[in-house]
C-alpha cells in the first residue's frame, strides 16, 4: 500500500501546498515591488521614524549573514531541506492543521529565497526595524519560516485528542519489552 495516497493526504496535501503558493507570491510579489521602486543599497524609506524602513539589501548569506559569500551552497542546502522536509512532512505534524500551515510557510520562504538565489544571486531583503539597535533586514520568505518554525514549536506541546495516544499516532510503541501503557498497568 506504500506510495498510495489516501484523499485525507491528498487534502492535507493540498492545503500544505496551497499556504506555500500563497507565502510565495506574497514573497515574490513584494519582492518584485522593492526591486522596482528602491534603488539597491540606496536610502532607507522610513514607514515608522525610528522604528521600521523600507531598504533594498542583497543577502549572499543566511541568516544574519551568516555564510555571507556562500550563495551557491546555500541554494544547494535550501534544495535539500525542501525535499527533506517534503518527503518527512508526516514527522512534522502534516496530519494536523497547525502542522499543515507550519509546513506551507517554512516550504513557501525556503522556495521564495531559493529563487532568489538562483536569479538575483543574493536573497531580497527589505524589512528593517529597529527594537532598540538595528535588526538585520529580511523579508516575507523570512518570516513565513520564522513563523512556521514557531508553529511546529508550538505544536510540539500539544496533547493528543480524547482517546488518542501518542503511541497510536507512532509517536511511541505501544509495548516496549513487555512494558504496558501506563492506564492498563493501573488496572491490574
Amino acid at each position: 500500500m506504500r506510495g498510495v495516497t489516501t484523499p485525507k493526504a491528498t487534502v492535507n496535501n493540498a492545503r500544505i501546498l496551497l499556504v506555500a503558493l500563497l507565502t510565495l507570491a506574497l514573497d515574490q510579489l513584494t519582492k518584485w515591488l522593492v526591486i522596482q521602486k528602491l534603488p539597491f543599497n540606496g536610502e532607507p524609506v522610513a514607514v515608522v521614524d525610528g522604528f521600521f524602513e523600507l531598504v533594498h539589501f542583497g543577502n549572499t548569506g543566511a541568516a544574519w549573514s551568516l555564510f555571507s559569500g556562500h550563495n551557491f551552497w546555500l541554494a544547494l542546502f535550501s534544495l535539500a531541506a525542501l525535499i527533506f522536509l517534503w518527503m518527512s512532512r508526516r514527522q512534522f505534524g502534516a496530519e494536523e492543521l497547525l502542522g499543515q500551515v507550519a509546513l506551507g510557510l517554512i516550504l513557501g520562504g525556503v522556495v521564495g529565497n531559493l529563487i532568489d538565489r538562483v536569479v538575483h544571486h543574493h536573497v531580497v531583503d527589505f524589512l528593517q526595524f529597529y527594537i532598540p539597535f538595528r535588526f538585520p533586514a529580511f523579508n516575507v520568505a523570512d518570516s513565513g519560516i520564522c513563523t512556521g518554525v514557531g508553529l511546529m514549536f508550538l505544536q510540539s506541546f500539544r496533547k493528543p485528542k480524547p482517546g488518542q495516544t501518542w503511541a497510536r499516532k507512532g509517536k511511541v510503541p505501544l509495548a516496549v519489552n513487555g512494558l504496558a501503557e501506563p492506564d492498563e498497568e493501573s488496572e491490574a
